[in-house]
């Protein structure tokens, strides 16, 4: 897979055609915008599709095939990994995304990372989970629903960063979320995610690396991504997160700051002074998108939580090596990773108590968490 400067030049010109000329059309003489609309799915765990634009624009989705083997393979590497990966999501594949320089206009405009970085960073984890469930990506099902209001959602974040007067919109960032910025950040879940997992020591079968980067772009399908820009292994997924490392990571001041608020979440999750910045630089220190991204993101050096990070890390090589061979090896995985879904599941949220986090029952009892129900029984 060879995608060329010139075909991302054009993805970055494109948003979601299907979506954006049926907002064009559904909100022309709607005197409030995307606001309301934008602020009701940001408030609420599911869409309304009693609402005239959600109605409308779940009967345009097209039907996507996601019948094939492999996405279903992709989703059991989560299942059993999937601590460790929400981990790299918070610690890598969101400052990849401020690292874009381009890609981190919208979303520093768009604000409400900027201005609830913990909430946001949980309800991407939580989008993960869902679409990472096994048969969960057919029509109607938890992960594709899950996947539609993300779609609408970017739809309406493209027009309203558009409209905006207050922070005008350079066209020379592409069009907001464009085709490009969407590859990337599906490769900074897919390929980035299983480059930490092997920093961490991980054995990964090749299929399954495979099935699992397979597993992301089927997702994309259903995010509306053009299917040039889905890689269906793991090699190509690399060239391609190359690719766009070398167009798109450079400093802003936009990203500095998303990466600053980031990290802030990051900590109420991990209370170790200094560990939530020295776990970023671990990851950041070798991704697929390039080296030393973290020097783009301006990130503090590390304190002395660097030493521990480097221990746990070696520690996790041994006991995720293990997980292949010794019975009950897979319950004793690293505590910070399982201790940061943890903070997840218990986080109090006092801006909107009706979206709890949510993980599969078989999920808790493999992972070895409890749920809030649980806690306050004991």
């Amino acid at each position: 897979m060879d995608v060329s400067d010139e075909i991302l030049d054009e993805m970055r010109t494109i948003g979601d055609p299907l979506v954006d000329s049926l907002l064009v059309e559904r909100l022309a003489y709607s005197p409030s915008g995307p606001g309301p609309l934008l602020g009701e799915l940001f408030r609420s765990g599911t869409m309304p599709e009693e609402h005239p634009v959600v109605s409308a624009y779940l009967r345009s989705l097209p039907e996507v095939d996601v019948s094939d083997p492999r996405i279903e393979r992709g989703q059991r590497l989560f299942e059993l990994f999937g601590p460790e990966i929400l981990l790299t999501l918070g610690a890598c594949s969101l400052p990849l995304a401020f690292a874009c320089g381009n890609g981190a206009q919208v979303i520093y405009r768009a604000r409400r990372l900027k201005d609830d970085a913990l909430r946001r960073l949980c309800d991407t984890a939580q989008m993960v989970i869902n679409v990472m469930q096994p048969r969960q990506l057919v029509t109607g099902s938890l992960g594709w629903r899950s996947a539609a209001k993300v779609r609408l959602i970017h739809a309406l974040i493209r027009r309203h960063v558009q409209s905006s007067g207050m922070s005008p919109w350079n066209s020379s960032w592409g069009s907001p979320i464009n085709q490009e910025d969407q590859a990337g950040t599906l490769l900074s879940f897919s390929v980035a995610a299983l480059r930490g997992l092997r920093k961490m020591g991980a054995k990964i079968d090749q299929d399954d690396a495979d099935a699992y980067v397979f597993a992301w772009s089927a997702v994309g399908r259903l995010l509306g991504v053009d299917h040039s820009v889905l890689p269906v292994n793991e090699s190509d997924a690399a060239m391609l997160a190359g690719r766009i490392g070398k167009r798109q990571v450079r400093s802003t001041p936009e990203g500095k700051e998303l990466a600053e608020q980031s990290m802030k979440a990051l900590e109420e999750l991990i209370p170790i002074n200094g560990y939530a910045n020295s776990l970023t630089h671990f990851f950041l220190q070798d991704t697929p998108f390039g080296e030393k991204v973290g020097s783009t993101l301006q990130l503090p050096e590390p304190n002395w939580t660097r030493s521990l990070v480097a221990l746990r890390a070696a520690h996790k090589r041994v006991v995720l090596a293990l997980l292949p061979f010794v019975p009950g090896a897979r319950s004793r995985r690293s505590r910070v990773a399982r201790n940061l879904l943890q903070a997840m599941i218990l986080l109090k949220r006092p801006k909107d108590d009706r979206m709890p986090f949510e993980v599969p029952d078989g999920w808790i009892k493999k992972w070895r968490l409890f749920t809030k129900n649980a806690r306050s029984e004991e």
